[in-house]
C-alpha cells in the first residue's frame, strides 16, 4: 500500500522502524562478532533505524516537507547496502511518497 496521508506516511516509518529494530535485536543476540559479513552491517541498522526516528519526529513536528522530488537524506546508504538491507523495498515506498509529495 503506498501512503496518501500523513497519518500513513508515519504508519509506514513505524513499521520500518520496528521491522529494523526486530533486525537489531536478532543480530545483537545472534550475530557472531567474528562473522564480519553480519556484523559489519550493525551500524548500518543503527544509523538507519536513528535516521527513521528522525523522520518520524521531523514529521510529527510539521518541520519535514513532502514533495520536491527530493531523496530522504538516508537513501544513499539504503541504496549502498539495499542487496544486504531487509525491507529495502518499504524504504523505496517511503523515498518514493516523500519525492511525490503527499496525495491525500
Amino acid at each position: 500500500m503506498t501512503p496518501k496521508t500523513r497519518d500513513e506516511f508515519l504508519d509506514l516509518v513505524d513499521q520500518l522502524i520496528f521491522e529494523m529494530e526486530e533486525v537489531l535485536m536478532c543480530a545483537q543476540d545472534e550475530g557472531d562478532p567474528e562473522d564480519s559479513v553480519f556484523s559489519d552491517l550493525l551500524p548500518v541498522y543503527e544509523q538507519l533505524t536513528g535516521d527513521l526516528k528522525q523522520l518520524h519526529a521531523e514529521v510529527m513536528q510539521g518541520r519535514h516537507a513532502f514533495g520536491g522530488d527530493r531523496d530522504l537524506p538516508f537513501m544513499p546508504l539504503v541504496n549502498k547496502w539495499k542487496e544486504r538491507l531487509p525491507f529495502h523495498n518499504l524504504f523505496e515506498t517511503l523515498n518514493a511518497v516523500n519525492k511525490q509529495g503527499l496525495t491525500g
